[in-house]
Order: C-alpha cells, then sequence, then structure tokens
C-alpha cells in the first residue's frame, strides 16, 4: 500500500530527531520554493521520487540570496535528500543502505582514478572518469557487484530526467569496464556479474526509423507532400495536364476560378513543413504497428488515414501523456494538435477529400479542442500562464526585478573571476567554461535589450559572408551603442527588427568581440573566419522558404541551451531564452503601467496581443490606488457604516 506521508510528516521527524537548523530551515523553504504558501506543506508529498521531480533544481531564488544561489540550492537539496531518505528508512518504506555498500563504490573509484590521465597520455581513462559512477554511489541499495536490473530500474524510477541521464552513461561505463580486465585485473571483483540493460530514458514513444520504411510508401509520402506544398504555379500546371487528359475545361477553368478567390496559401518555410508532416506521418506509423500492423506491407499514405488508425493514435497519444511523469499531461501538451493539424493539411490540400478532412477536424475537436476549452487551457491562455508565473515571481520576490535587468553585468562578474582562476591554475578546458559563461552574459545583453528567437538569437552574425549578411551593423568610431538589424525571413513575424544594445550590455558585447570570442575560437580550433557571435561547428538549419543559405560555425541547439543555463545558474532563477519576452514585458509595463503600445513595440506584436497577454487586469492599480483615496478622504466612512447598522437592529 501507497504511504501518504507528507512535508509536514518529514519537518516533525527532522524536529524530533534533532535535525541540523540548516535541514530544517531546508526543509521549510520547499513551500516558498514551489510559489505556495506555508500552509501547504502538508501537501508535498514525501517521496523520493516527487522530490527529485518537482522540487529539486527548482526556485532557489524565490528563497535565498547567496550570492552563488546554485551552489546554496545544490546545497539545501542535498540536506533535504538526507533528511528524506533516513525518514522514509525509519518509517520502513525505503530499505536502509548499509555503509559498505558506499564504501566499494569508493574503492571502485580510486582504482579507475588510478588510470586516468590527460589526453595523450596512455592513461586507460581521461581524468574525471571515476565521477561516472558517482549517481549509483549515493542511490543504489547494494555493492556494484550485487548490481540487478531490478535495483537500475529502481533508480531510474525515483530520479529526474537529468539525473537518469547520468544513470544511463553509468550503466554504459559499467558494462564497459569489463574489456578493461586484461590491463587492470582487479577490477572483475567490482563488476556484476550480469551484464545491465540501459535503463528508459523517459515516457516518450520509440522512434519510428523513417529510412527502414518501405521505399513505396516514402515515395507515396513525397508525392502527397509535394502536393501539399504546391503554389499557384504547381496548381496551374496540374490543371493544364488536367485539361490534357481530357477533362472538361470549363469545369476545371470553374475550379481554378474559385481557388483564386481564396485566400493565397503562403507556406514561408517549407522545409518545417515538412518535418511536421513527416513526424505527423510517423505517428500514425507507429499506432498502426502498435495495433498489428505489418509497416513492411506499407505502400500508400493513404492506407493510414482510416478513422480506426487515427484515433488509436490519438488515444495511446493521451494515455502515454497522463501516465508518464516526465511528460505533460495531455490537456497542457500541443502534441496532439501539432500531430493532428498537419494531417488536415495534408487531407485538404494533398488529397484534395474533404471527407477525411473534415473527419480529422471533428476528431481533433473531439479530444484536444473542447476538452482544452472545457479546462479552459487554450493556447493562448498557455502564453497567459506562463506570464502569471513569472509575475508571481516577482511579486514574491521583488528584487527579481533587479537581478534580470542586471543580469548580463552579474554573469559577466561571475565570468571574468572563473577566467582569472582559470588562466592562474593553467586550465584551459576551465577556461572554455568560463569563456562560454561569458558568452550567456552577451546573450542576456541581447535578449534583455529586445527579445528574439532563440534561433536567431543563437545564429546572429557579426560579419558578412558570401551571399549571408551581417547582423551587427558597423558604427562611427566614437559610438557606444551596438546595433543588431534582422531581416523579415530571420523573424517570426516576418518584419524588420532592429536591436541596439546600449550602456554596460553595450560594454560586455564589446568586450567579447575583442577579447572573449577570438581566445574561445582559438581554444576550440575553430575556423577564424567564423562569421557567427557564438561561435560553434554547427551548420544552421536551412528552409527551402530562406533566401539566404548560412554558413557552418554556429553553436548547436543543445550547446547554446546548455550556455544559457549555465547563466542562468549564476542568478538562481532559469527562464528559458523564449521566456524572457515575458520579463521584458512585465517590466516595461512596470515602468510604464498600461502603455501596451510601449510593451508591443518593444516586443514586436500587435498591441492587442500585448494587452491580452500582460493586461488582464489593468484596473488593478487604478482600483488599490482609489481605495486607498476613498478612505484617507473618509476615514469616518466604517464608523458611520457600523453606526447605521447598530441602528438598524
Amino acid at each position: 500500500m501507497k504511504h501518504q506521508y507528507s512535508f509536514k510528516d518529514l519537518l516533525a521527524w527532522a524536529e524530533e530527531e534533532g535535525s541540523g537548523v540548516d535541514t530544517i530551515r531546508a526543509i521549510e523553504k520547499v513551500p516558498a520554493r514551489l510559489g505556495m504558501l506555508d500552509q501547504d506543506i502538508g501537501s508535498i508529498p514525501a517521496e523520493m521520487r516527487s522530490f527529485e521531480m518537482d522540487v529539486a533544481g527548482r526556485g532557489y531564488a524565490l528563497v535565498s540570496r547567496a550570492k552563488n544561489m546554485k551552489t546554496n540550492g545544490r546545497r539545501m537539496d542535498s540536506r533535504i535528500r538526507a533528511a528524506l531518505r533516513q525518514f522514509l528508512q525509519a518509517k520502513a518504506v525505503a530499505p536502509r543502505r548499509s555503509p559498505e555498500h558506499g564504501c566499494r563504490y569508493c574503492e571502485l573509484m580510486d582504482l579507475i582514478k588510478s588510470q586516468e590521465g590527460l589526453p595523450g597520455s596512455g592513461a586507460l581513462w581521461n581524468i574525471g572518469r571515476h565521477r561516472t559512477l558517482a549517481v549509483l554511489r549515493a542511490r543504489a541499495q547494494c555493492a556494484p557487484e550485487a548490481l540487478t536490473q531490478v535495483e537500475i530500474e529502481r533508480i531510474a524510477r525515483d530520479v529526474s530526467a537529468e539525473t537518469r541521464r547520468s544513470l544511463r552513461k553509468a550503466v554504459l561505463f559499467l558494462n564497459s569496464l569489463e574489456h578493461r580486465s586484461a590491463a587492470l585485473p582487479g577490477i572483475l571483483r567490482f563488476l556484476p556479474s550480469i551484464k545491465l540493460r540501459v535503463p528508459a530514458g523517459s515516457g516518450r514513444a520509440r522512434k519510428v526509423e523513417w529510412t527502414e520504411l518501405p521505399e513505396a510508401f516514402r515515395n507515396s509520402f513525397d508525392a502527397l507532400v509535394d502536393a501539399s506544398l504546391a503554389g499557384s504555379e504547381d496548381l496551374a500546371d496540374r490543371m493544364l495536364a488536367r485539361i490534357e487528359a481530357g477533362e472538361d475545361p470549363e469545369l476545371v477553368m470553374s475550379e481554378a476560378d474559385a481557388l483564386a478567390l481564396e485566400k493565397t496559401r503562403n507556406i514561408g518555410k517549407p522545409t518545417a513543413a515538412r518535418k511536421g508532416y513527416r513526424e505527423a506521418i510517423s505517428w500514425l506509423v507507429r499506432a498502426w504497428e502498435d495495433n498489428g500492423g505489418d509497416i513492411s506491407t506499407l505502400r500508400d499514405v493513404r492506407e493510414l488515414f482510416e478513422r480506426q488508425t487515427i484515433e488509436a493514435a490519438i488515444q495511446h497519444q493521451i494515455e502515454r501523456s497522463n501516465a508518464a511523469r516526465d511528460l505533460k499531461d495531455s490537456l497542457d501538451s500541443t502534441t496532439l494538435k501539432t500531430r493532428l493539424t498537419p494531417l488536415i493539411t495534408l487531407a485538404r490540400h494533398g488529397f484534395e477529400d474533404v471527407a477525411v478532412a473534415a473527419v480529422l477536424t471533428l476528431l481533433k475537436k473531439k479530444h484536444f479542442d473542447a476538452p482544452r476549452a472545457k479546462h479552459k487551457v487554450s493556447k493562448a491562455s498557455s502564453v497567459e500562464m506562463d506570464v502569471d508565473r513569472i509575475a508571481s515571481l516577482l511579486r514574491q520576490r521583488p528584487e527579481l526585478a533587479a537581478v534580470w535587468t542586471n543580469a548580463p553585468m552579474r554573469i559577466a562578474q561571475a565570468a571574468c573571476e572563473a577566467l582569472d582562476e582559470a588562466r592562474t591554475l593553467g586550465k584551459p578546458v576551465r577556461e572554455v567554461t568560463a569563456l562560454r559563461l561569458f558568452a550567456g552574459a552577451v546573450a542576456y545583453a541581447l535578449q534583455m535589450s529586445r527579445p528574439l528567437r532563440t534561433a536567431c538569437l543563437r545564429n546572429t552574425r557579426i560579419a558578412s559572408h558570401g551571399e549571408a549578411y551581417a547582423n551587427l551593423l558597423r558604427t562611427a568610431p566614437d559610438e557606444t551603442m551596438l546595433t543588431f538589424r534582422y531581416a523579415p525571413w530571420e523573424v517570426k513575424n516576418n518584419t524588420w527588427v532592429n536591436v541596439d544594445v546600449v550602456g554596460e550590455d553595450a560594454a560586455i558585447v564589446r568586450e567579447w568581440l575583442e577579447r572573449g570570442r577570438p581566445r574561445l575560437i582559438e581554444l576550440q580550433e575553430l575556423d577564424p573566419r567564423n562569421v557567427f557571435l557564438f561561435p560553434g561547428s554547427a551548420l544552421p538549419a536551412h528552409d527551402e522558404g530562406d533566401p539566404v543559405t548560412l554558413p557552418r560555425g554556429t553553436c548547436s541547439t543543445s550547446a547554446f541551451l546548455d550556455l544559457w543555463r549555465d547563466a542562468s545558474d549564476v542568478l538562481g532563477v532559469h527562464l528559458t531564452p523564449h521566456r524572457m519576452r515575458h520579463v521584458v514585458a512585465l517590466l516595461s509595463l512596470a515602468l510604464r503601467p498600461g502603455d501596451h503600445a510601449f510593451t508591443s513595440s518593444v516586443l514586436g506584436i500587435l498591441e492587442s496581443t500585448a494587452r491580452k497577454h500582460y493586461g488582464r487586469d489593468d484596473g488593478q492599480a487604478a482600483a488599490r490606488e482609489a481605495r486607498a483615496a476613498i478612505l484617507a478622504t473618509h476615514p469616518e466612512i466604517f464608523n458611520n457604516l457600523t453606526r447605521r447598522l447598530s441602528d438598524a437592529r
């Protein structure tokens, strides 16, 4: 039977056991870290998995004013984790762990550490490789030689997605140690008797390998997509072919006239559209196979557009989303919509089958639109919930406004300290890490000046290269402001966008351009002709609708997000680059309440959109001031009301 202990029980136990003051204080701060009231501590389950998924790593900035919030926050998590483990063991919910088990892992890690060295030194492993097993040392309930698949799966169930990735690496590394037994015979006594399987990464569905599908099926998909993406010239060619094939010219021309009256479809990103179509079809292929279909027999995409297959795919998606702890609830996720919408487009413009398009539209309305509307969770309100969450952070900790406003300078200062330490120690690897942190300060400087799409920010160019023009504009020698300009095809709303970086932000960017960036290119042995503000070795994604092909040399998506997260760790609060637009909007409205025209111009959106997302209660401040004015002008109003009520009795 599942236990029903909460963090309130954990706190009471910790106080009875005489736990340290810091541990008790860390437990007491958990509700505040989650944006809850202190009285809500009884609603937080005292479960290791729940703690790892919902508490660990969150809300440091809401309860800490430490200079290094990340280090301080991780220390709090460590104290809570240890107390929670002891509490569950005391309540016989979790098995007690023998200290000998940890010692065995330490012995194994020390053995590996003794065989580590610098790359090219001839050592068995690079320096630090022994730390791969730290996740097993911290969480396994048995010695390394006694590990079983059941134990690995138990650990995987109780950890976050990030720790699960570390666990997967640990299992792979542990399996590989057997091949080192010839060079290091003593390692065999630490190895499990069986080869362990890597635990599942997440609750996401298995991947469909597109290249393994029948060629005829893939050809039919390509033909269908080509028809769906056809422009006016392609449609004209198809209609001419129909007339030449013997169809009634007047009937064909009447269809052409009707199409001419319709709103023209402008597909600005055909490559992205094609990718979305393929993901939607793969979604149906997976449902087809799960229902007993043999994918080797598929010959035509049309075979998948049956109501039974589509409804099976919908049900599988809903059940998987609701069952997996690491996936969003089906009503909070937009995955179902992003699968059904491309299918509707393929049916309407590819097959030109109104009946199939209608069935898909009705199924989308039944399983997605109507349930989300009922729960008041539409696409617009999803954005509004993000805004409300950030606004709640600012209400709880008003000083976060200063943290975000001065974010570039704070991150740059931390990066400079790390750079000085790395250069003093002569550690090139640490210097690269510090330079990437400085790059994070530059990214924050641009994003706080005027928020951009993450891809647009990542692919910012400081010089021209062939047909790829520079985003950074040349300025006069004595000009302190830097201006970045982005063309309509780079920007989501198809307009020109200028970003002016001023003051300390501009100084940070200049320092990066003059010293930090060249040094990073040198240390990472990148092409010195690299034109990207955030240099790397990745090739930017190119869409058929893009008039310009960007050269290789940008920072990869994953590397850029890691760079941004490391910079956010300095601040103690992490929001994605895209969500920083909400921060800028809220800070702008704090300076100019109700001025949605100003906010819309900063974000590059319509005034109505700004008002909808950020001005749902513009009368709040006015009502508060009106109430204060009424009480100040008529202080006796409450006494008069009380007297009248007494007389009435």
